[in-house]
């Protein structure tokens, strides 16, 4: 992302942070500064000694930094774990769900390859989904940050994209979450790690160059030194012997390996993906029963078709969790192995 667009988004996520406290910031788009107002709490909270200071996106003294190798990261945290809910349940307004055919809908969406499918029933349901939104942080010689949402159905434990889906309808806060988050919180959490890997792929490279050309500068730094070693100096009056030659040598070869652990260790990345929002969504749909059945031996699942949406949701691997549509199934328990682990 350009870095105008991520000063955009920090400006509107400060924004909204500081609304959401009962603040007020008079902040015009086109201009490098602006001025916050919030109670003492707040201000305290974002590390701010008076209740009105002025903002920018970097570079200044005396207010609010927008600033991500700065403090403002730890302020916005407080800030938010403070004063702002992590947690809320929303409904979708009223959708009229029909579907008939559920046979034929199932049979088109999915794959036994070796198994027979007989759906038994289909019956209207609210499917719940928890959205999780993490910070993610990747620490080496520089920083990524990114903030990632992920959306899990909390019954069929399958990662799924609800998209603008939810921008685009009505939603209704509702009472506490009716699923506890633990229940899918490790899912999204492995989902956010994958996905932050990918789209922190261009920084690890990054990382990677820099780093080789910084070995590569040791190398023909220490490779000339111990050349220099090795070589006795025409003229000096007295000629080193061989065992003082042999001691440069060893001199020069452990400093190398010692800039060597120093600059692998700058540049060894540490990771933290941390849980910063959830909210629960029921999303009117369809909840079909599917036997499934592998030789003698037979096994219920429970598939979802997202009435909004108008599709089936994938069903779980049973080795890798990852949902999909094209499936073997194991001979006595009747566990769904999807293609890529089918193959492995």
């Amino acid at each position: 992302m350009s870095a105008p667009g991520v000063e955009s988004q920090l400006r509107d996520f400060t924004r909204q942070l500081i609304e959401q406290t009962g603040g007020i910031v008079d902040w015009p788009a086109d201009q490098p500064q602006g001025q916050v107002l919030v109670s003492e709490t707040v201000a305290r909270s974002l590390g701010q000694a008076a209740e009105s200071f002025p903002i920018a996106a970097s570079g200044l003294e005396g207010g609010l930094s927008l600033d991500l190798g700065g403090e403002f990261i730890d302020a916005a945290a407080r800030t938010l774990r403070a004063f702002v809910p992590a947690q809320g349940a929303f409904a979708l307004s009223n959708v009229p769900v029909k579907k008939a055919e559920f046979q034929r809908t199932v049979d088109q969406a999915f794959g036994w390859q070796n198994a027979r499918g007989t759906v038994l029933q289909g019956s209207t349901t609210l499917i719940v989904y928890h959205t999780w939104w993490f910070q993610v942080v990747l620490r080496s010689e520089d920083v990524w940050e990114s903030l990632l949402e992920v959306t899990v159905n909390c019954d069929g434990k399958i990662c799924w994209e609800l998209g603008s889906l939810l921008d685009a309808m009505v939603v209704e806060p509702v009472g506490g979450l009716s699923r506890a988050a633990e229940t899918t919180l490790r899912i999204a959490a492995a989902d956010a790690e994958q996905r932050a890997l990918t789209a922190a792929g261009p920084f690890l490279a990054r990382m990677e160059n820099r780093l080789d050309r910084d070995r590569q500068r040791l190398r023909e730094y220490y490779r000339a030194m111990l050349h220099e070693a090795a070589t006795p100096n025409r003229r000096a009056k007295t000629t080193p012997s061989q065992e003082e030659l042999a001691a440069r040598q060893r001199a020069v070869k452990l400093e190398y390996h010692r800039k060597l652990a120093d600059l692998e260790e700058r540049f060894a990345c540490d990771g933290l993906v941390r849980p910063a929002a959830l909210a629960e969504f029921h999303v009117p749909g369809l909840a079909i029963d599917v036997r499934i059945q592998r030789k003698s031996a037979t096994r219920t699942f429970r598939l979802f078709w997202n009435g909004v949406q108008k599709r089936l949701e994938p069903l779980r691997c049973s080795r890798c969790g990852n949902g999909a549509f094209n499936f073997w199934f194991t001979n006595e328990d009747v566990d769904p192995v999807c293609a890529t682990c089918h193959q492995a």
